[in-house]
């Protein structure tokens, strides 16, 4: 059978193989001419709409991500701002009451801790000249139990024995001048909360005549290392001056007496 076709094939080439040639010759450039241009135009056009169609689709799974971390983030500081609000709002109920037991304990605000020395000075002479009140809020004691003594010891152990004999003889003992503006603030303050005599008193240098003055000084500086007045005890402690007593009356309370 192949012996058969092959003849064949070369007789049809022989009759009508120029005209073979010429139909693929002109078809080859009929195709290069329009065809492939189209097809190739189709082509790209298919590739450009897959990536614009793969772009839109990244850029939407991009925008939902930036979407997502968006909300995250917005989340996270409303937690955040929630949870500074509630602490200052927790802090300021704390501070209001601390403020309302303060008030219930009867925390005072004294004038008298915010004048200076002279103005506070000048304000308890005019009030004591003209309506004869006592301003430091405790009659002195013009004399003291070591005073009744005999004074036949030496200046030096009588001064010690006053001081012994003060310091146990209540439970709130103020020593100074009484033209200390200091040792007038400490007087008024322990005055504030109105004391019986036997739990406060107030004793003057410059008002007692018997005393040793500079001898009781020289006993208080050798004990205390300090000759500023006031001095101030409390059963029998020596705690400082006005600015420890103001200090133990804010942390411990003198209204306690």
């Amino acid at each position: 059978m192949l012996q058969d076709f092959v003849p064949t094939v070369w007789t049809f080439f022989e009759a009508y193989g120029w005209l073979t040639v010429l139909i693929i010759i002109f078809t080859y450039f009929m195709y290069k001419k329009y065809i492939y241009n189209v097809i190739r135009a189709q082509s790209d056009k298919r590739k450009v709409t897959e990536q614009n169609e793969s772009d839109r689709q990244m850029r939407e799974l991009v925008k939902d991500r930036m979407q997502l971390a968006r909300e995250r983030q917005q989340k996270e500081h409303n937690e955040k701002e929630r949870s500074e609000r509630m602490k200052l709002e927790q802090k300021q109920r704390e501070e209001t009451e601390k403020r309302r037991k303060r008030s219930q304990e009867g925390e005072k605000v004294r004038i008298f801790d915010y004048l200076d020395d002279s103005t506070f000075n000048f304000f308890c002479l005019v009030i004591e000249f003209l309506c004869g009140w006592n301003i430091i809020g405790h009659y002195s004691s013009t004399s003291s139990t070591a005073t009744t003594l005999v004074s036949t010891k030496k200046p030096q152990e009588y001064a010690t024995e006053i001081i012994d004999n003060l310091l146990g003889s209540t439970s709130i003992t103020i020593i100074g001048y009484s033209t200390c503006p200091k040792f007038r603030k400490a007087c008024q303050l322990v005055a504030t909360y109105r004391l019986d005599i036997s739990m406060f008193r107030v004793f003057e240098f410059d008002k007692q005549p018997d005393w040793p003055v500079e001898e009781i000084l020289v006993v208080l500086e050798n004990r205390f290392q300090t000759r500023e007045s006031p001095f101030v005890f409390i059963r029998g402690e020596y705690i400082g001056g006005l600015e420890e007593i103001r200090k133990h009356d804010k942390s411990r309370g003198l209204d306690k007496f």
